[in-house]
């Protein structure tokens, strides 16, 4: 995904957690775009070296990791852990997204084999190009465009009652 990744959170969280708290919504959307942070490793440390799928930060189980430890920190600190685990569920979300056309390894450490759902071929010049061409980019600017409609319906609401 290029641009699907916290709108299609948003869909996903509004819909699942309607009644979610704002904080714990917030670290949901933050953990939905922190993956991809490896972006300016793999632009400025890395050269481009590895693609970021490979990197920790697209690994399921360290996004497992956090959501787990948010669940216990809640016994002790509620607020907190509900945003670690929501921070973890985000980041999960994304896993999922990138899932779609990306290579996640799901199984890691005991895999470092990838399934993805749909294979987008090379053809064009450029991977993007190739990527922007293919008709999974069609469905993720849908899911941007719901994101809008629902997040514009949902400001409509709160500003006529509150």
């Amino acid at each position: 995904m290029f641009i699907g990744h916290l709108p299609g959170a948003y869909l996903i969280f509004r819909a699942a957690t309607p009644n979610l708290g704002k904080l714990a919504f917030a670290a949901a959307m933050v953990g939905a775009v922190a993956p991809d942070l490896d972006i300016l490793w793999f632009y400025f440390v890395d050269d481009r070296g590895h693609h970021h799928h490979s990197y920790l930060t697209h690994r399921p189980i360290i996004w497992a990791g956090f959501l787990l430890c948010g669940a216990v920190l809640r016994l002790w600190l509620p607020r907190a852990g509900t945003a670690l685990a929501f921070f973890g569920a985000g980041g999960l979300v994304h896993m999922m997204l990138d899932s779609i056309t990306g290579q996640v390894a799901w199984l890691w450490p005991l895999s470092d084999a990838t399934y993805p759902l749909v294979t987008v071929q090379a053809t064009h010049s450029h991977w993007i190009l190739s990527f922007l061409n293919h008709w999974t980019f069609k469905v993720e600017i849908a899911i941007v465009l719901l994101a809008l409609i629902v997040w514009f319906i949902s400001w409509r609401k709160s500003t006529k009652t509150g």
